[in-house]
């Protein structure tokens, strides 16, 4: 019999035994994954290592429930996989290992993110906005932890893991298509051999990190149908998916699909729910998807008025960043045409893919593969749904994701499963004696995805975003390089005395560099930096007193900034924009963790004007900004206004003005008349637009207020059917019809 303390024993014991059945290569990473998402709920908690405490303990439970609720048993990996496909990946991380990581993004921001992070919330007190765009740390919070254990150069190794952990994955996937350990093997290292993928083996980029989250995901909708409990099953799809979007937002492109296919599984399946398992079940996926994704969101949004700051702000108009214009449009499709072409396109626009400029093609063959299975393996119900997952998630990344190459790895190993999925569909189990126009069109399938693998190989040894060389091109300078390998923790140890006290001097830091905040950050952690490059987070009024703010709530005046030699115009430039003043400009060679890879910077002493008269202009400076959008809103009514003008004719005009927004218009400027809000006019005809004149507020308009305006107009000299467009304008800001408002419009004839 039974008692009841060993009840709990025995289930507990059943619960490990089953979790260590369950356990694969990848679980590892999970727990890992599981530590960096947990570490950004106890960001509210100061002290660093009772957060990280807490953060481990929580991750390791949450570790555990994962493990036990798995629904599929560990698979095997046998030499095949391992000889196969993890020592060639092992041999393209190593060609550059040695050398450490240049590339832009790590310059600009991925380190800063992964030390703040790891010391607390991603700013630090006193920072303000240090880089150009504020993205979930959460993976270079990953990459910060295996750097701290490993060192600079195999910090990166975090990197391999993953994309290992990918090819299992991708291994599996096949496993239904083909039998044979060696040659599904060979298979996977083919599908796996994606220049795109290869680009950032050895780098500090995160994109391959979420990889094998989205592939995991995948394969457990895949085979959903399979498993014991359902339920269970879709909430880990749910983890993984919002594990992979609070990694990288733009995965959101992988995730409806799934999501679409999991919903399809639970109304419409063989083993569809009744409507209320379906309503429970859609509330656990919910949470699951969203407790990843929730405590960045609410952290930044706390910061800055907008949950996924700064995208979308034409909606949530948050005041650090400005509600008009876009991403950047030199990648991705331009028009809709474009955008439904676009997987197929880039294979032959890649200077519109990325900077590296290089495509062999990965996607855009899988996705012609994808739309040819659809209607030659409709019965195979695994082949149509990885090419229906292929299909949907290429054209959201088409439209969601700018179309860009780091942003759709998932698609590029995707497509490669597919093409051999098809193929393998096609051929069947036909002997090679019935050769057939379907076991053909298999082969020039599989010749093409050879053909283009081997071609990625060859752009791989040509470039990479950090433009190291490789072990072939420079083996002696590898082979000095490789011998810090594990001694490269801290950059500061490269440091000769005099230039560490050089830099612990530093009280506040200043972004005047695109690549500057990573030296900061790594050479002085504890002084916040500040922004003065970046024009997005001085566009409005709310911006700029921030800045304003933090700037006198330094602790000193010993405020400098690092940049690039080549930056130092900028960086002058940016601090004078900015109403501050350029000190003592020293060159600095600092060795990036290598005594013999030194790059040439200048520290930039940073001083606030010390006259009455700059420094009060310094603390105006404010008034350059932009109200809130929702502050440019007006009601203009013209009294007596003429229909019909004659060539060149001058005539005044009366119009009822009133202040439909929340904050107080100005009449009065700058000396050299900016800054104050003024009404102008505007002729336009043909797609041409004129400005014409001015008319000054006598006094400040107060929200709701209403005043009468006398302006002069001037009738353009050519004839015609012309619109005279009145609008107010905030002098060296900004039209308020660019903000959203309604200006008034009035039909002239000039004849």
């Amino acid at each position: 019999m039974t008692t009841e303390t060993e009840q709990p024993a025995s289930f507990l014991g059943k619960a490990y035994a089953g979790a260590r059945r369950r356990i694969e290569f990848g679980d590892a990473l999970i727990f890992l994954y599981a530590v960096v998402l947990f570490r950004q709920y106890f960001w509210v908690i100061e002290n660093n290592l009772l957060a990280w405490t807490l953060t481990v303990a929580l991750a390791a439970i949450s570790w555990y429930f994962y493990l036990a609720t798995k629904q599929f048993p560990a698979e095997e990996f046998g030499r095949s996989f391992w000889l196969l496909v993890g020592l060639p990946l092992l041999g393209f991380y190593l060609l550059r290992a040695a050398f450490p990581d240049h590339s832009y993004d790590v310059f600009s921001y991925h380190l800063l993110n992964a030390e703040r992070s790891l010391r607390g919330p991603l700013y630090a007190p006193g920072d303000y906005f240090p880089t150009a765009l504020p993205f979930n740390p959460a993976p270079d919070t990953l990459t910060g932890i295996s750097r701290l254990f490993l060192g600079f150069r195999l910090g990166t190794v975090i990197n391999l893991l993953a994309l290992v952990w990918a090819a299992q994955i991708a291994d599996k996937l096949l496993r239904p298509f083909i039998d044979r350990a060696w040659l599904r093997s060979a298979c996977v290292l083919l599908v796996v051999l994606s220049e795109n993928l290869l680009f950032e083996l050895s780098t500090y980029m995160v994109d391959l990190l979420t990889l094998p989250l989205l592939l995991q995901a995948t394969l457990l909708t895949l085979r959903g149908d399979e498993a014991e409990n359902h339920r269970a099953n879709f909430v880990h799809v749910a983890l993984l998916l919002g594990a992979s979007v609070a990694f990288k937002l733009t995965n959101l492109a992988v995730a409806l699909p799934l999501f679409a296919v999991c919903a399809y599984q639970m109304a419409v399946g063989p083993r569809r729910f009744p409507l209320k398992q379906m309503m429970t079940t859609a509330g656990l996926m919910l949470a699951g998807f969203l407790a990843p994704v929730l405590p960045f969101t609410l952290y930044i949004f706390r910061l800055t008025g907008n949950p996924i700051f700064p995208i979308a702000n034409v909606f949530f108009k948050s005041a650090y960043w400005p509600t008009h214009g876009g991403w950047d449009d030199r990648w991705g499709p331009h028009s809709f045409w474009e955008t439904i072409a676009w997987p197929v396109l880039i294979w032959f626009k890649p200077g519109r893919h990325s900077e590296l400029a290089l495509y062999s093609g990965r996607l855009a063959f899988g996705f012609i593969v994808a739309l040819v299975g659809l209607l030659l393996v409709w019965r195979n119900q695994r082949a149509r749904m990885l090419c229906i997952v292929l299909i949907s998630s290429s054209l959201l990344w088409s439209a969601t994701a700018m179309g860009y190459s780091r942003y759709g790895l998932f698609e590029d190993v995707l497509a490669g499963v597919t093409v051999f999925a098809v193929a393998t569909a096609l051929a069947g189990k036909v002997p090679w004696s019935k050769f057939s126009w379907r076991m053909a069109v298999a082969l020039i399938f599989v010749a093409v995805l050879v053909a283009q693998s081997f071609l990625a190989c060859s752009y791989a040894l040509q470039k990479e975003w950090g433009a190291r060389p490789t072990l072939f091109d420079a083996p002696d300078r590898y082979a000095q390089e490789a011998k810090l390998m594990l001694r490269d923790r801290s950059l500061r140890n490269f440091l000769t005395d005099e230039e560490r006290a050089l830099f612990d001097g530093v009280q506040v830091w200043f972004e005047t560099g695109p690549k500057s905040t990573a030296f900061e950050v790594l050479l002085n952690p504890r002084a916040p930096i500040i922004a003065v490059r970046q024009p997005e987070y001085f566009f409005t009024r709310d911006a700029w007193r921030k800045f304003i703010r933090r700037v006198e709530e330094s602790p000193g005046q010993k405020m400098y900034s690092l940049c690039l030699n080549d930056d130092l115009p900028n960086a002058k430039q940016a601090v004078a924009q900015r109403g501050l003043e350029v000190g003592k400009v020293t060159p600095v060679d600092l060795p990036f963790f290598s005594p013999r890879d030194r790059i040439g910077m200048m520290l930039i002493e940073v001083r606030i004007p010390p006259g009455p008269e700059a420094r009060s202009q310094f603390e105006s400076a404010w008034m350059k900004g932009a109200f809130a959008a929702s502050d440019y809103r007006e009601q203009i009514v013209a009294i007596d206004p003429p229909s019909a003008m004659h060539p060149g004719e001058k005539t005044d005009i009366r119009f009822k003005v009133k202040n439909l927004g929340s904050a107080t218009w100005p009449a009065v400027g700058t000396k050299d008349f900016r800054y104050q809000i003024n009404m102008g006019n505007r002729w336009i005809s043909a797609g041409t637009t004129a400005e014409d004149n001015r008319a000054a507020m006598k006094a400040d308009l107060p929200p709701g207020g209403e005043v009468e305006m006398t302006l002069t107009i001037n009738a353009p000299r050519t004839p015609g059917d012309y619109t005279l467009e009145i609008d107010m304008v905030h002098e060296g800001v900004t039209w308020f019809k660019e903000r959203g408002a309604r200006p008034l419009q009035l039909h002239v004839r000039v004849q």
